[in-house]
This record gives C-alpha cells, structure tokens and sequence, in this order.
C-alpha cells in the first residue's frame, strides 16, 4: 500500500506539497500552485491553518525512502492562447486543452476573477516553457 509522507529532499518549507506530489507522482510544483491558489481564494490564513495541520498529521519520509518519477508541469509552446498554462495542464495529464480552459474560465467567474487571474500570472511566471527537443514537424 502506498503511504502518504512529507518530503526530506523537495521541500521548501515543511514538505507538505512536495509529499503530496510525490503520492500522487505529480510535480511537487503543480501542487504548490494549487496551495497558493487555495490561499489566495480564501485570503490566506484557511490555507495556512490546513497547511500546518497536514503537517503535524503527515509523517516525514523515512530515510531511504523512493521516490517514484512524476510528470513535470511545463507551459505548453505548441497549444498556448496567452500564455500556455491551460495547454500546458493539459498536456501534462492527457486531457483536452478546451476543457482545461472551459474549467479554467469558470474558476475565473466563480473566484470574481481578480483571485484566478492573480494565480494565472503567477503560473505564467513560474512554470517553465516545455523544452523543445529538435524541430517537430505537423505531418497532414
């Protein structure tokens, strides 16, 4: 059975995330994403309370523990309308890069905006462009 630990080796302040990304063989940093978007929908201190709490429930890793590889969040260069952070998503979990955007429309309307844009720029500014490996050629 797989158990769920706070990281040792991929936090940044008590592992919570990264831990929760490695159970789900996410990148730690598409789970980071989510939380800040938590906190910020919910003016901070709901996330923080929640953060802390998982803290004291979850157990640190044990030592030798194994990480298994995960899917690495990118912003898409291929299917992007502003900035690639829908087509990226999308591209990271095999989904359609319309029904990322249609979900991410409605969090824009549901958060009154100003929460979801604040967490798409800072998607925009953190998640790294997809490396491009050679040139890719579109065959019709």
């Amino acid at each position: 059975m797989k158990k769920l630990y706070r990281s040792r080796k991929n936090k940044l302040i008590l592992g919570v995330c990264a831990g929760i990304g490695d159970y789900f063989c996410l990148d730690p940093f598409f789970i980071r994403i989510l939380a800040l978007f938590f906190a910020t929908i919910t003016i901070g201190f709901p996330a923080l309370l929640l953060y802390f709490i998982c803290a004291l429930i979850i157990p640190n890793e044990p030592k030798g523990y194994h990480v298994k590889p995960y899917k690495r969040l990118y912003r898409s260069q291929k299917d992007c309308k502003i900035a690639g952070v829908c087509g990226g998503i999308a591209e990271t979990f095999g989904w359609d890069s319309t029904l990322v955007r249609i979900i991410c429309a409605v969090f824009f309307i549901l958060s009154g905006i100003l929460p979801m844009l604040i967490g798409y720029i800072i998607g925009w500014a953190t998640i790294p462009k997809r490396p491009f490996h050679g040139y890719e050629v579109e065959i019709e």
